[in-house]
C-alpha cells in the first residue's frame, strides 16, 4: 500500500527515513530508492527514477497551523496598537508665481521632504509644486494640472548625487 507525502514529509527524519517506502506523490507512485543532495529518487513499478526536492514536498505537502496557531495570544492582542495610516498634508491651491527651486537644492536639506512642501519645484522636465505629503511620498501638481507622485528616499538617491545648484564643485 502506498502512503501518501503527506504523511511521510511530516516525520522530522524525512527525507532518510522514508527511504524504502512506498509512496505517492501527486498520483506519481513509486519506492524511495535514494536520497541525493536535497532531492529524493522515487522508482516507480515500470523502473522509471523521477527526483523530487524534499525542500519542496515538506512545504507543498505539510500540513497547515491552524487558524488559532496563527493569531496572538489573547493578552498580547491588547498590547498590540494599531498604527494609524500616515497622516495627509495638501495644499489646495498651488503657487505657480513663486520661485522654480531645482529638485537638487531641496533633497540636500535636513527636513526633505517637509521643507520642500509647497515649493515649486523642477524635476529636470517636470516642474510643480509639492501639494501633498503621505509618509515619505510627495505628490506635485503641474500649473498644466497633471500630478505625480515621488518617493522622497528615491528623490534623495537619483538627485541627492548631483551638487545642489550654487555649491562650489568638488576638486
Amino acid at each position: 500500500m502506498f502512503k501518501l507525502i503527506s504523511e511521510l514529509v511530516t516525520d522530522p527524519a524525512f527525507p532518510h527515513s522514508a527511504v524504502g517506502e512506498p509512496v505517492n506523490i501527486n498520483g506519481h507512485t513509486g519506492v524511495i530508492v535514494e536520497v541525493v543532495k536535497n532531492s529524493i529518487k522515487v522508482r516507480s513499478a515500470e523502473g522509471n527514477t523521477v527526483s523530487y526536492n524534499f525542500h519542496t514536498l515538506r512545504r507543498l505537502h505539510s500540513p497547515r497551523p491552524a487558524p488559532e496557531a496563527a493569531l496572538p495570544h489573547p493578552e498580547a492582542a491588547g498590547s498590540t496598537a494599531t498604527t494609524p495610516p500616515p497622516t495627509r498634508r495638501v495644499i489646495l491651491e498651488p503657487d505657480f508665481d513663486s520661485p522654480l527651486v531645482p529638485i537638487e537644492s531641496l533633497v540636500h536639506a535636513a527636513g526633505f521632504p517637509e521643507c520642500a512642501f509647497g515649493a515649486f519645484v523642477d524635476f529636470h522636465g517636470f516642474a510643480g509644486v509639492i501639494v501633498e505629503l503621505v509618509g515619505s511620498s510627495v505628490r506635485v501638481r503641474s500649473r498644466e494640472g497633471s500630478t505625480r507622485s515621488y518617493n522622497a528616499d528615491g528623490l534623495r538617491k537619483i538627485y541627492g548625487k548631483l551638487p545642489s545648484p550654487g555649491s562650489a564643485p568638488s576638486p
